[in-house]
């Protein structure tokens, strides 16, 4: 007699550069007790999915863990997805990585378990119909996606208990829908809900109907209230049991068991989609407001469920339009990674194993820091770091090679070398220049400002520029509301359920920039302007140099190279040539910064002016990172601190845990303005104050006559 099918799919994640002991709090709240209590109902078959991640944490501090896996796979009681390594959008990146990430999990699966995974999981669930050539090629033959997708073609509920066949250019992989009603009742409801819903499935057909539930892991004790409600109260246990006790008419099963059982429902071809929440979080603020408002009105239609479909919001891609820092992190990405085949292919390494250059390219393709939803993402200065970190590694071990002409991936013996690579590395149809040397990158954008975009520290791995522009999000309305609390609120909710504030106040801290944020902005403050109202966002700027166009030409010496940039503006209606020369010397860490204002006016020019750097040191209020002032006491010198130096020649900041030094010399002396930035957004466990960045303006007093020139010199140095 035909069952009801009930396929119970979790995933767990952690992203690169996360930090060790969230990893260990999810494993103790989670990943361990979920399959300890697994462990205690035989009966029960699971389909489980760790990234590489997790697997080399595991290897490297958990290994009895690894046992527990190898014991379920080897009791037929656990499907073992592959996916991405390192959990990347896979959509997003170069088909050879999609193969190489999928084919390098599924090796480790191989190894650490003795056995291979031909299903997958799609991070984020994010599909475009190109995807069935590269998965089919990397050896899966099946995954899940959510029913929403499938919903988007046309199909309804009654259509949606199997699975499909999807292909492009021939290539074919079965695609399974999972249950977003299920994604809302597991864990947050009581378990007899989600058995009445299978219940709905039961039929005297010759057919085993399929209800699938494929969601994340960490809602199994990692996000907030669940550790308690799942474990301590006893939830897992509870529908566990009840799933036994309904044995006669309902069974677990995996998706390799279910295909062996039944043909497929036909074939579909779906749309570019993702879950609904993220076409929600990649529309642009307005757009996202006007989304919320049409889904709030449509809710109290009764033809809501069945309109539902097609109330579509944006697609994955659109954070890389809504935010310019992921864009530029995904073009870095993409350009990097053309550099490390190119160096691959040069050095022919056929040894079957990733080098340590693809490795670290893998690395710095993983999703989280690329977006930003319920989640922190995009908005957590360590996550970005991390990629970076990767990034700068493998550009490194591809450069020795392409440069040097070395035949293997060590970088050993450092060579040296300087270049200027100049196109359009984001996209935006405007060029940009990148000076490279064996110690230094520096990426310039002369259409927005000739302003410092990335500046990497190669012996650190470090990306100094690493900050983030404040941006006005939807959600910023919510937080009055939740510093009231959810009082009279029992029970866990899920994350898109819950409103939270974890600082008081949080309001105040609601700045938004006219700008992107970088360095190397060129300002001309009006009279008025106080450090307060600069930090704010809401100064008087007299000149239109912050974000217009610098015309550009590059020169390369033997041991020297430079970007000359040029713009011909307007400060408080006076003509004035702004010029500045960046120059990147061979074999040194120092970049130098030659400025040189004239004023071509008819009218005197008195003016104040600064140049704008904002350095991303990651931690704001720890002790052992500082500003140094030579001859000045700070009577507050983290990072985080605020103030007005006059008289100053020289500023240091120092990072004792990074181990750099970054020294910023003034030919003339200058007036400092030191400040956080600080950016307001949402995360898991509520809304969030994050630091992220160090502001450092020096600024002079210019007074000009027509047709005089005022000229300084910066020398940024790093040890």
């Amino acid at each position: 007699m035909p069952k009801v099918q009930f396929i119970f799919a979790i995933h767990n994640h952690q992203p690169v550069g996360n930090f060790e002991f969230i990893a260990e709090e999810a494993y103790r709240k989670s990943y361990l007790p979920f399959l300890t209590e697994l462990e205690r109902h035989p009966k029960i078959k699971i389909v489980l999915h760790y990234t590489g991640i997790l697997y080399q944490f595991f290897e490297g501090k958990h290994p009895e863990f690894i046992d527990k896996l190898k014991k379920l796979v080897a009791q037929g009681r656990a499907e073992i997805l592959s996916g991405g390594m390192y959990e990347p959008i896979t959509a997003i990146i170069p088909d050879a990585d999609k193969v190489g990430q999928i084919r390098a999990l599924s090796d480790t699966i191989q190894r650490l378990l003795g056995y291979h995974p031909q299903g997958m999981w799609l991070a984020e669930r994010v599909w475009e119909p190109h995807l069935p050539t590269c998965l089919a090629q990397a050896g899966i033959n099946h995954l899940v996606v959510d029913d929403f997708h499938f919903k988007q073609a046309g199909l309804h509920d009654d259509e949606l208990d199997g699975y499909y066949v999807t292909e492009e250019q021939n290539h074919f992989v079965k695609i399974f829908p999972g249950s977003e009603k299920l994604r809302y009742l597991i864990p947050f409801r009581m378990p007899e809900e989600t058995i009445e819903l299978l219940k709905g499935l039961r039929s005297s057909d010759n057919c085993n109907r399929l209800m699938v539930m494929a969601d994340d892991g960490e809602k199994f004790g990692v996000w907030p209230e669940t550790y308690r409600s799942v474990y301590e109260e006893g939830w897992l246990d509870r529908f566990f049991s009840i799933i036994e006790q309904n044995s006669e008419w309902l069974e677990t099963t995996t998706f390799s068991e279910y295909l062996q059982k039944e043909p497929a429902r036909g074939r579909v071809y779906l749309p570019t989609a993702s879950y609904m929440e993220m076409g929600e979080w990649a529309l642009p603020p307005r757009a996202m407001k006007e989304y919320d408002d049409v889904l709030s009105q449509m809710k109290n239609s009764p033809d809501f469920e069945r309109m539902r479909p097609f109330i579509k919001g944006g697609i994955w891609r659109n954070f890389l339009a809504k935010y310019s820092e992921s864009n530029h992190m995904q073009k870095r990405m993409m350009m990097v990674s053309s550099k490390v085949h190119d160096a691959l292919a040069k050095i022919r390494n056929n040894t079957g194993t990733i080098p340590s250059m693809l490795d670290h390219l893998y690395q710095s393709q993983c999703n989280d820091a690329y977006w930003h939803g319920v989640f922190g993402g995009l908005y957590l200065p360590h996550l970005r770091s991390g990629l970076y970190e990767h990034l700068i590694q493998a550009e490194y071990l591809a450069d020795a090679v392409l440069k040097g002409g070395q035949k293997k991936t060590s970088a050993a013996k450092p060579i040296s070398w300087l270049e200027i690579e100049q196109g359009d590395f984001d996209g935006d149809g405007r060029e940009e220049v990148m000076l490279n040397s064996e110690r230094i990158n520096v990426f310039i954008d002369p259409g927005e400002g000739g302003t410092i975009r990335e500046l990497d520290w190669k012996p650190c791995s470090f990306n100094l520029t690493n900050s983030l522009t404040r941006r006005q999000e939807v959600y910023h309305t919510k937080i009055h509301e939740g510093e009231k609390g959810d009082e009279g609120s029992t029970g866990a909710k899920t994350i898109h359920e819950r409103v939270a504030v974890k600082e008081k106040g949080l309001q105040d801290h609601l700045h938004y920039d006219w700008y992107t944020r970088g360095s190397l902005i060129d300002h001309f403050p009006g009279p008025d302007a106080t450090l307060p109202s600069f930090l704010q966002s809401r100064y008087p700027e007299m000149g239109d140099f912050v974000s217009g166009e610098y015309q550009i030409r590059n020169t390369k010496k033997n041991n020297e190279i430079s970007v000359a940039l040029e713009r011909k503006g307007l400060v408080s209606e006076n003509r004035v040539v702004l010029k500045k020369d960046i120059s990147l010397l061979s074999r040194t860490s120092n970049i130098r910064i030659q400025y040189r204002i004239t004023n071509e006016s008819k009218n005197n020019l008195k003016t104040l002016f600064g140049s704008e750097f904002n350095f991303s040191f990651l931690a704001g209020d720890a002790q052992d990172r500082y500003y140094d002032i030579p001859g000045q006491v700070l009577e507050k010198r983290n990072l985080g601190s605020q103030g007005e130096t006059d008289n100053v020649k020289q500023v240091r900041l120092i990072d004792e845990w990074l181990k750099i030094t970054l020294t910023l010399a003034f030919s003339e002396q200058a007036f400092l303005w030191r400040g956080p930035i600080h950016t307001v957004s949402q995360s898991e466990s509520g809304f969030e104050r994050v630091f992220q960045s160090s502001l450092v303006m020096p600024i002079w007093n210019l007074s000009l006559q027509p047709g005089q020139s005022w000229e300084t010199e910066i020398m940024l140095k790093l040890a």
